[in-house]
């Protein structure tokens, strides 16, 4: 038998990827120097993440791709010029087109000049949805356009219209069928009787007459092919008028506009906007990116805003994601309404009017700010960096860009002509295995320089070994809870009980609940010696804290200068305690402007409400004292909420270098209950399994390597009904049943967990057999190709076109190095999901060459398991993320060992009876 190949990515690495960074011995005052590159850097955005947006970014994107969460919505990413905001907003949209969803960008500032923003976004909004970006966008384009004629079309205005064109339209036709057959009759041939010579009267009289009919026929087609052109010019013209096409309206708007008839207008494109929307999405959604719009001039920023509230009204599938510093958006808001701002009311006691007088411009900020609520359903505040942040991104700007600097794997370095280049086994396993895996920085000597680099770089921002997390939340992601509606109880009278705010509350609330999971804000870091070093966050406090951000938004600005106001407050005013209040004043352990901020806060009782909701002062009991800390802010860690946090790097099966992680931890029960509602019934028959000997020729001859001969011989194989899973295992699925995530690529809980070995595939079973009483295994090799194929022959269940497999498959030509969530391509006729690509699936059988020596009652019963005294290798089927589209073939055998574990392999669960 052949020797297995080890497939390692770390063989794939460049030369020029294993440098080793060396440090020189102190320099003497005499030889010091400064070094410095002498290139300039990029002030663009990226879509490369360097200030640790990814788990923000992945929060909002799943939160937005939720099924549950319903259109029209606008999300505002805010924050200062050059805080990352268009960068963060790059990176989102890169997330959901990977994600196959659409997106549509525009940067309002650039068209700034236009005197009609709003109409030259609409015009850019339908050019993008409208225009196909691939050949594949064909089908869909076509589609939409036609359906958005027939929804144009107006039948009780147009049908009058219609009546009339039918005459014109006839003529169009007749002309149309009447001139090729008139040119069949007397073309070419006519001409050519009609000249020659002869002596016959009778034949000359004929001429004659023919002559005469090739004249009236010349003039005819001359009439006629005026006809059809004015016919069409003037079927056109009504046809515009029938379809209601604003789209040349908007064009007038910029170039000249009217105000007078933009109001009107406006009202007409926000109807047409929904006909375009559905002719060209359907039930999708489409996500479309608004950047720069605090560096509009303030009218034209509220136009747009305007126009922007038309066009969500109503439309179930648009969702707006605006860039902006929503305190320029305020101001300028505040300045267009200066006049209209000295009839509004105060929020706040009328404490002392030196202190009102010094902070006026609060006011305006504040209405400007509501007046952004009014457009703004979700309002995102991109996280400030923290020196470790801006420690990752100085390390990253000063990389050298020289030819040795670390390249990415491409497609074709994985094709199949790299095959040759794998490391054979030589009478031992030399593969990556579990006692190869690291426990700890230390052991990592025995690793390529390139890994010691990785794990160096990354431990730099890792905690300490001595650190212990633990989480004090069990997070279920699927529904609401008793606490989530105590917290909106408390925070409903800061919103005046009104039901819109309340709304935007929960949204919010959900989103940074999400982020705090991801990031750790609700674990309790211990170091050495149970000392704390990161007490938990609770669901109270960010309840609390999601709405005074919501509620004050000034304040927050406050605490970015002042980051224990908030302990202050509590201090001067527990559950509104007026003598503290009272006594600010005569305070002197304050300036001036300290006291100030202080007083202006105190002064909304809203908000002190709030903050005193369920806190005591000295506390004694015990119970009360645990229920006071879930609910004060006094000692909340501020930097934690405003700042950047890191993801959870939470240890799985010791390894130290990981990617970062956004697994939620969902209830087992559920899971399991979700696994077996997922089991996919597939009926008994036969099939021929395996590849015929001309195409095993065939396949030789392009990929010059003799890998195909395993699948001879083809032979027949019977087996009874049996039920397979919908999907490999995902993450979500196998951290609930194992209690941890071996996976290299968690950016979503739903992808396939991989880096797990055979023996983990079976502790899987074992364990899922337990706790379900079913009899859950991996599947025979003859069960897998059974049900890929779903009743074809074909080199794919959808055909033997592989130009098509993008359509149904993760390879490596669109995997963009990494696995993907399940059942986002194209299922078989049997509704399997990613049998073919995404990740390798182990089989139960042993390895065996080819099937010459296959048993004859394996041939008869299928779902028996080929297997001998050679356990050390089993069989992985459908190809994978990594690999070229030969190897996701239906028919295609690979194989590992059975304890080795790759980031490209996975597995899928069977049940023999259900």
């Amino acid at each position: 038998m052949e020797s297995p190949p080890v497939v390692s990515e770390f063989e794939n690495l460049s030369e020029g990827d294993k440098t080793v960074s060396t440090k020189s011995s102190e320099p003497s005052e005499r030889d010091q120097s400064f070094t410095v590159y002498r290139t300039s850097l990029s002030d663009q955005a990226t879509v490369d993440d360097a200030l640790g947006f990814t788990p923000y970014v992945t929060a909002i994107a799943e939160f937005l791709l939720n099924p549950d969460t319903e259109p029209p919505l606008t999300l505002s990413i805010e924050g200062e010029w050059g805080s990352g905001k268009s960068s963060f907003m790059k990176q989102l949209d890169k997330y959901l087109r990977e994600k196959g969803q659409r997106t549509v960008w525009f940067n309002a500032w650039r068209h700034d000049k236009a005197e009609s923003v709003w109409a030259t976004f609409a015009l850019s909004f339908i050019k993008q949805i409208s225009t196909p970006k691939s050949w594949r966008d064909w089908p869909r384009i076509l589609y939409g356009y036609f359906k958005l004629q027939f929804l144009r079309f107006n039948l009780e205005k147009g049908l009058f219209e219609l009546i009339k064109s039918l005459p014109l339209m006839l003529f169009v036709v007749c002309t149309t069928i009447a001139i090729p057959l008139i040119l069949a009759i007397y073309g070419v041939q006519g001409i050519t009787e009609l000249v020659k010579a002869t002596n016959s009267q009778d034949v000359l009289w004929n001429r004659i007459q023919a002559a005469f009919k090739i004249l009236f026929t010349v003039g005819g087609l001359t009439l006629s092919g005026t006809g059809v052109i004015a016919g069409i010019r003037s079927l056109f013209g009504n046809f515009q008028k029938l379809l209601n096409n604003p789209k040349n309206n908007l064009i007038k708007y910029i170039e000249a506009p009217d105000y007078k008839k933009q109001s009107a207008f406006i009202e007409e494109f926000h109807e047409d906007f929904g006909k375009i929307v559905d002719a060209y999405i359907g039930e999708g959604k489409v996500f479309v990116f608004i950047d720069d719009l605090d560096r509009c001039e303030h009218p034209k920023a509220a136009d747009l805003m305007q126009a922007i509230n038309l066009m969500i009204a109503e439309d179930p599938s648009v969702v707006f994601i605006l860039g902006m510093d929503r305190e320029k958006v305020a101001a300028s808001l505040a300045v267009k309404y200066e006049q209209l701002l000295t009839y509004l009311p105060s929020e706040i006691q009328e404490i002392d009017p030196e202190i009102l007088v010094q902070r006026k411009l609060d006011k305006g900020l504040a209405y400007g700010y509501s007046f952004i609520e009014k457009f703004v359903q979700l309002p995102f505040q991109v996280p400030q960096p923290s020196l470790t942040d801006f420690d990752r991104l100085f390390e990253q700007l000063t990389k050298s860009k020289s030819p040795s600097a670390s390249t990415k794997i491409t497609p074709t370095q994985r094709s199949f002509w790299t095959l040759p280049k794998l490391t054979w086994f030589k009478g031992k396993n030399q593969n990556l295995q579990t006692s190869q895996i690291p426990e700890t920085i230390e052991q990592t000597t025995n690793l390529t320089a390139i890994t010691q680099q990785l794990v160096q770089t990354e431990a730099k921002f890792l905690p300490t070994q001595t650190q212990k997390r633990l989480e004090t939340i069990k997070v279920i992601f699927d529904q609401d809870s008793s606490t989530e509606r105590d917290a909106i109880r408390m925070v409903a009278p800061i919103f005046d009980y009104n039901p819109r705010r309340i709304k935007q509350f929960l949204n919010l609330f959900r989103l940074k609940f999400y982020i705090a999971y991801l990031t750790g804000l609700f674990d309790r870091i211990e170091e050495g010696e149970g000392t704390m070093s990161q007490e938990p966050l609770t669901v109270f406090q960010l309840a609390k804290f999601t709405a005074i951000s919501l509620k004050y938004p000034l304040l927050l600005l406050d605490l970015e200068l002042d980051k224990s106001l908030l302990s202050t407050l509590y201090r001067y005013d527990l559950v509104g305690n007026r003598k503290n209040f009272d006594n600010v004043k005569g305070q002197g352990e304050f300036s001036s402007q300290e006291k100030n901020r202080l007083i202006y806060w105190l002064g909304h009782d809203k908000l002190r409400a709030l903050l005193a909701y369920n806190v005591q002062e000295n506390v004694k009991e015990s119970e009360s004292n645990q229920v006071s800390s879930q609910f004060s802010l006094a000692n909340l860690n501020v930097q934690k909420l405003l700042q950047v946090s890191p993801q959870v790097i939470r240890q799985n099966q010791g390894l130290v270098v990981k990617n970062l992680s956004s697994l939620l931890a969902p209830d087992l029960q559920v899971v399991v209950d979700q696994i077996l509602g997922q089991m996919v019934e597939i009926p008994g028959g036969s099939f021929l399994m395996g590849t015929d000997e001309a195409e095993v020729q065939r396949l030789n001859q392009k990929y010059s390597i003799e890998v195909f001969n395993r699948e001879l011989p083809i032979h027949r194989v019977t087996l009874q009904k049996y039920f397979l899973g919908k999907y490999p295992v995902t993450q979500e699925q196998y951290q609930a049943v194992m209690g941890n995530n071996p996976s290299k690529f968690q950016d979503n809980p739903k992808n396939p967990v991989e880096q797990v070995s055979w023996q983990d595939a079976q502790a899987f079973c074992q364990k899922l057999r337990k706790l379900t009483g079913q009899d859950f295994r991996l599947p025979t090799e003859a069960e897998w190709e059974y049900a890929c194929r779903a009743g074809t022959q074909t080199r794919y269940y959808f055909g033997d076109d592989e130009s098509q497999l993008g359509d149904y498959a993760w390879y490596d030509e669109n995997s963009d190095s990494k696995t993907h969530s399940v059942g986002h391509k194209k299922p078989n006729d049997w509704g399997l999901y990613d049998t073919h690509g995404n990740v390798w699936e182990w089989c139960e059988d042993s390895w065996h060459d080819s099937y010459a020596n296959k048993p004859e009652n394996i041939k008869n019963n299928g779902s028996i398991i080929w297997s001998d005294s050679n356990e050390s290798y089993h069989v992985l089927r459908g190809g994978s993320w990594f690999i070229n589209s030969g190897y996701c073939r239906s028919a295609f055998r690979y194989w590992y060992n059975a304890d080795g574990r790759y980031i490209s392999i996975g597995f899928r669960l069977v049940l023999s009876s259900f």
